[in-house]
């Protein structure tokens, strides 16, 4: 029989000897009413999805904990409930619930506000203080800043297989905290840091003593805060029950509106760094500027420590990883099994609801059941192999032979997001460009404005870009919103999908329009003229602000909500890695258009001279890359099947 699907072979071994799991199944009707005080029905039964008991029936891969105890023992289920109304006494757990989120937010504060306080300011402490050079201090500084966006990744594996994300982000944040007190030990101490320079005296470098302890501090901030950075995301939408029935109007539209704002505090968070705690690091003291970026982070652990009472707390459901080897695997082992036309013979595993389970649950409703079940879908057939039941998975019902529905479609969704993920990748790479070649474009033209009365450098328009990212999340919540939403008649205005594709033509003609400015320089520059001032620059940076608030909080809300239950924590992450791999190919795309065009002894498009070069052509080559991943999103979302639930 192994290698043939087998339909109906567990009712046909339900007679015989109990060989495995599989074939040591019941058919009875469980009895769907019986006293509270006598132990749940624990017979599992392993039956084909058929229509008739969908509405019946409820997968369960274990029992639950009180399933287990009063199985096991026999003893009443009253205790448990008594003991869970005494612990909600004087608490309306709604009440808790709703504030927590806003809870959230305030964390999110502090710890950007505290990251970003180092960041922004570590090559020049890197150069002023430890007197590093330059080639040294800018790879120090990208080093760093890689591994600090690479740890939301580890950070959310171990969140979602492991810890959970109420205690992944206490151990992050509580381990940020100790590299900030070691990285303010040594900038306070003169002993752990170099004698300033002297004027006409070579500067003393750093000691090794003096960088190990600095570094030391700066990578325990990476590990980190890095970990509790994408997880914090997840655990504040975690804070939402998905379920919106009973709900009110308002809660609804909180929960629609949470990746805006947490996107929205996010950037109010840097704009902070960015002025206040680099000022007083640079005009004050470098020692108080990171003791207070210390003390917002001690702030955000006292916080999440002191308000753990208000949260939903949901366990770990397992490794996200795992469960994708485990369908590869059986698929391995059934490369030549037919899938059966009907999707009701395939396996998954189902468990009856009785009254007295629900019960249990309406007494404890912070206690979540187990990982979500998903309905069968026709795309990516293929893998359905691996939740086909064989002969040989009735004598050895291995996970690793046999997956169920659930599992598969996990996979399915899986491969579904990677292609859009991908097309955020490539939106980056424009993106970027408001920190990189904007900058350079400003540097060329003439910084003052308002007559003459003051001067903007060119690379405080990345901080104006920031505020109008605020700005424009706040005029969207605040008013697009709630007018699309009257408009509509839903709590949401737009959908992800919908955010990020405007995200997608926004930038697209963010570049164009610095292409325009950058033609406009140079043929002022070439016809003899004033420069142009830098005022022309500020419509590429409004929309380009537009573009990030959309397409960011459209993909934070986007993969949250279709990603397997297994991957909430890691999908958060995807948003830091796209980022930083959107940073990596425009570094790359400069490199190879800087060196194709100068070929040949030609000044190229990149010059040392950016007036004797062609930026303006580099930026069109962005608007046709951005337009291409433009049209590409639009048929990926077009096409793209949503996640459905059981």
């Amino acid at each position: 029989m192994d290698g043939v699907a087998v339909t109906g072979a567990v009712k046909a071994m339900a007679s015989g000897p109990c060989l495995s799991r599989l074939s040591c199944v019941s058919y009875r009707v469980p009895d769907f009413s019986p006293p509270l005080s006598s132990p749940p029905p624990t017979d599992f039964a392993v039956l084909p999805r058929t229509s008739s008991m969908d509405a019946d029936l409820e997968r369960r891969s274990t029992p639950l904990p009180w399933e287990a105890e009063a199985s096991g023992s026999g003893q009443s289920l009253l205790p448990l409930l008594e003991a869970r109304e005494q612990q909600e006494v004087g608490k309306d757990s709604s009440n808790l619930n709703s504030r927590a989120p806003n809870v959230v937010l305030c964390l999110v504060f502090l710890e950007v506000a505290a990251f970003y306080g180092v960041y922004l300011n570590l090559v020049v402490y890197l150069q002023d203080v430890l007197h590093g050079d330059s080639a040294s201090n800018a790879a120090a500084v990208s080093l760093w800043a890689g591994a600090s966006y690479l740890m939301p990744v580890i950070g959310a594996a171990i969140a979602d297989s492991y810890w959970g994300k109420y205690k992944t982000v206490l151990v992050g944040l509580s381990i940020s905290l100790a590299g900030m007190v070691v990285v303010t030990t040594s900038a306070t101490l003169p002993s752990l840091r170099p004698p300033p320079c002297e004027h006409g005296a070579c500067c003393a470098p750093a000691t090794l003593t003096q960088r190990l302890v600095f570094f030391a501090g700066i990578y325990l901030c990476a590990v980190g805060t890095g970990g509790a950075k994408a997880i914090i995301v997840s655990f504040g939408a975690e804070q939402f029950d998905d379920d919106d029935s009973g709900k009110s109007a308002a809660e609804r539209e909180w929960k629609a509106s949470y990746f805006s704002w947490y996107y929205g505090v996010g950037n109010l968070a840097v704009v902070t760094s960015g002025t206040l705690l680099v000022w007083v690091e640079e005009e004050v003291s470098w020692g108080i500027g990171y003791g207070v970026c210390a003390a917002l982070v001690a702030a955000a652990v006292a916080g999440l420590a002191a308000t753990a009472p208000v949260y939903r707390i949901v366990p770990p459901v397992g490794s996200p990883l795992k469960g994708a080897c485990q369908v590869l695997v059986a698929l391995a082992h059934k490369a030549n099994v037919r899938v059966p036309d009907d999707a009701a013979e395939l396996y998954e595993e189902v468990r009856a609801k009785t009254p007295l389970l629900e019960e249990v649950r309406a007494k404890a409703p912070l206690i979540e059941p187990a990982r979500e079940q998903l309905e069968h879908t026709d795309q990516f057939r293929f893998l359905d192999k691996a939740a086909v039941v064989t002969g040989a998975d009735l004598e050895d019902a291995s996970p690793w032979r046999l997956c169920t529905v659930t599992q598969v479609e996990e996979l399915k969704i899986l491969l579904r997001l990677i292609p859009i993920w991908l097309t955020s990748a490539v939106y980056f790479v424009a993106n970027s460009q408001a920190q990189t070649t904007f900058v350079q474009q400003g540097a060329m033209t003439d910084s003052r404005i308002a007559g003459g009365a003051f001067s903007v450098p060119a690379a405080s328009l990345t901080s104006i870009q920031t505020v109008f990212v605020v700005a424009s999340i706040a005029l969207y919540t605040r008013g697009v919103a709630a007018a699309a939403r009257r408009f509509l008649g839903r709590a949401e205005a737009l959908t992800p999908l919908q955010l990020m594709g405007f995200g997608h033509g926004a930038v697209a003609a963010a570049v164009a329009l610095a292409a325009c400015a950058e033609a406009r320089r140079l043929a002022s520059v070439r016809a003899g003229a004033a420069p142009m001032g830098i005022a022309w620059l500020l419509p590429q940076y409004v929309v380009m602000a537009v573009s990030d608030a959309s397409l960011s909080v459209g993909q934070l809300e986007f993969f949250y909500d279709q990603a397997p239950e297994t991957m909430r924590g890691a999908s958060t992450a995807f948003y830091f890695l796209s980022d930083s791999i959107g940073n990596l190919l425009s570094s790359q795309l400069v490199t190879l258009v800087s060196s194709v065009t100068a070929a040949g002894g030609r000044k190229g498009w990149f010059p040392p001279d950016m007036d004797d070069g062609h930026l303006d052509y580099y930026f069109l080559l962005l608007v046709g890359i951005t337009a291409l991943n433009f049209a590409l999103f639009v048929y990926l979302a077009k096409n793209y099947m949503p996640k459905r639930i059981r």
